[in-house]
């Protein structure tokens, strides 16, 4: 492709790469004479996603630091639509530089590290979170730095209305627990999917695996990672602690930001291989060179302890030990010497560990990264998603109507939103209530639920969704069923168990008793006999059951509840288009209200005359909301 002129100024060279929402080109600046990378969004995209590419745009202009892709403009095409135009890496991105220098050393891991925490320790210091780190949104330039780019679904932490209503939006393999669970977000989840980058440069796998989403969405929320020490022998300590804490299924257990995190990757890099700016300054130079060394050194490090814990008697550990060193170096003679010299383990012949395992750790020091990814942006199958013109229900009413939109089906989890200035609306709570135009009436100060429901009193915790509530292996795979349990401890003889886990949260009543609030409450004591269980979110429908139990039985309930939607009335010049986040639900005046999930929305009418109305609106679960387009802000 040449000759092609975008905007006037950029001469669009070649295509660099495809996403789902848009093609990247390397082009001209004609006005500044320098070589450019532009953002082009595909076309046919809905008005929701044109806002998600604007607000890119807009966060990533924001951020200024050596580490975060810098953006030069935004701009819309006649014919090619809106584009963003940042500066061109000559480089490649961190998964292609892995694949290259597998297996990585941890030392080598700890510099890249410290450069990724340095961007976010930028972006999280403007209230930014990124909530799609991952390596193909990493790129690395010849001679360096790192950059972290493609802030698409970045959010400002105090609002949120871009991720795509109904869907959890990232990659899975490096969402953080809360994320995949309520849609949750905070710094500590970028910090979390660091976490993941580091273990899987050194390991060669993300820290959790399963077979398809849904098995690898429960090990995430309900499994501990592998210490990185354990996975990975011969790892240093202090580097191997740091990315255990950076994976802890409870965010509050986290680095709780880049500030922190990049402090702690400082000082490792400082104990491992010298001053961090210094260290990086080496890497970028040469990355296969600096690499190579600390591969030798750290095969050294393995075969020296390994011959130590043999002539100690430890054979099983020493193998340990051996046998990474084969991955570094494939059918090393000294390393099989050593396996073939273990001591005997029970009388038995000697166990040649090595030459057995020979060959298959030559193939990982072909080791690459899985071809299946990047991972695409996707819907987990416990937030259940629908296409755009599919989520907003209008509310029937008496009267004939024209065919609208109807869709049932569970309401989303939505992620933490607080209100906008751009929609100051009033709430009421019931039929019944006058109209009072947004235009007219005083803006509602009522503070916008951070989660569905808000956060239960004893566990609120700011940004992020306790991890606590993630299914336990014993209710994430089935239906809820009696389960059997050994003998029960004399305190709790006489009486039965039931085991809770809910989304969003709940607070759990029995026989009309409250028992507390998931996900802190796990297990509730009851009596034999029949009990009424209630499950109540003010922002959901409760769920309740009778149960029967006897003494010693165990019951495990693992409940989704239903999120209301809110009801908004809108009103706009008679037969203006009307639109919510870009999906047309009618024409002006609408026959009723319109049901949105909660969270929030941009609303705008186009009118007869061609003028275009435009409000974000936040909208809490149950409540009816009115909206006066004609209104000011």
């Amino acid at each position: 492709m040449t000759d092609e002129l975008l905007a006037g100024r950029y001469q669009l060279e070649q295509e660099l790469g495809r996403g789902g929402m848009a093609t990247v080109f390397l082009a001209m600046d004609l006005r500044l004479s320098r070589r450019v990378a532009v953002k082009v969004m595909h076309p046919g995209e809905d008005g929701h996603r044109a806002e998600r590419f604007r607000r890119e745009a807009e966060l990533a202009a924001s951020l200024k630091h050596p580490n975060v892709l810098e953006v030069h403009d935004f701009g819309d095409d006649a014919v090619r639509g809106p584009f963003l135009v940042c500066e061109w890496v000559q480089g490649e991105n961190l998964r292609e530089l892995a694949r290259r220098l597998a297996p990585v050393p941890p030392e080598v891991a700890a510099v890249l590290g410290w450069e990724l925490a340095r961007a976010l320790e930028a972006a999280h210091a403007r209230g930014v979170v990124h909530r799609d780190v991952k390596p193909e949104n990493v790129l690395v330039s010849e001679g360096g730095p790192l950059k972290l780019a493609d802030f698409g679904i970045a959010a400002l932490a105090d609002q949120e209305r871009l991720t795509s209503t109904g869907s959890v939006t990232g990659s899975l393999a490096y969402m953080a627990p809360e994320r995949i669970d309520t849609g949750a977000w905070s710094p500590a989840s970028d910090v979390y999917a660091v976490g993941v980058i580091l273990y899987e440069l050194c390991s060669g796998t993300t820290p959790h695996t399963g077979q398809g989403s849904a098995q690898l969405a429960v090990s995430v929320m309900t499994k501990d990672a592998t210490p990185l020490c354990d996975a990975v022998p011969g790892t240093p300590e202090p580097f191997g602690a740091v990315v255990d804490r950076c994976l802890a299924r409870d965010a509050r257990e986290r680095p709780a930001n880049g500030a922190e995190l990049t402090a702690s990757l400082e000082a490792v890099v400082q104990r491992l291989a010298g001053p961090p700016a210094e260290a990086s300054r080496r890497f970028f130079l040469g990355p296969e060179a600096y690499a190579s060394r600390w591969s030798e050194a750290r095969f050294q490090r393995l075969l020296d302890e390994g011959r130590a814990l043999l002539s100690q008697g430890e054979g099983a550990k020493a193998a340990r030990l051996l046998n990474e060193a084969l991955v570094l170096r494939p059918g090393s003679s000294e390393v099989l010497e050593l396996l073939r010299a273990r001591p005997k383990a029970g009388g038995s012949k000697p166990v040649v560990v090595g030459v057995a395992l020979a060959g298959l750790l030559g193939l990982a020091a072909g080791w690459v990264w899985n071809e299946t990814r990047p991972q695409p942006a996707i819907v987990l199958p416990s937030i259940k998603a629908r296409p755009f013109p599919e989520e907003y229900e209008p509310v029937p009413d008496s009267s004939p109507q024209e065919p609208g939109i109807d869709q049932t089906g569970p309401a989303p989890f939505a992620p933490p939103v607080l209100p906008l200035n751009g929609a100051r609306s009033r709430r009421t709570k019931g039929p019944g209530t006058p109209r009072q135009r947004t235009g007219t009436s005083p803006a509602s100060t009522e503070p916008v639920s951070p989660l569905p429901g808000g956060v239960p009193p004893e566990d609120a915790a700011p940004g992020a969704g306790d991890p606590a509530s993630a299914p336990s292996p014993d209710s994430a795979s089935g239906p809820a069923t009696p389960t059997p349990t050994g003998p029960a401890p004399k305190e709790a003889q006489g009486h039965a168990t039931l085991r809770v886990v809910t989304r969003p949260w709940a607070e759990v009543f029995v026989d009309g008793e409250s028992r507390g609030y998931t996900p802190r409450v796990r297990e509730v004591r009851l009596t034999p006999g029949a009990h009424r269980l209630r499950f109540d979110n003010p922002l959901c429908d409760a769920l309740e059951e009778d149960v029967h139990v006897a003494a010693g039985e165990t019951l495990s309930r693992e409940l989704t509840l239903q999120v209301r939607k809110a009801e908004v009335t809108i009103f706009a010049p008679p037969g203006a288009r009307v639109f919510v986040d870009g999906a047309e639900v009618g024409a002006a005046p609408l026959r009723g209200p319109v049901k949105l999930p909660h969270g929030s929305h941009v609303l705008s009418a186009r009118t007869p005359t061609g003028d275009v109305l435009r409000k974000d609106l936040d909208v809490v679960a149950g409540e009816r909301t009115e909206v006066d387009l004609e209104s000011g802000p």
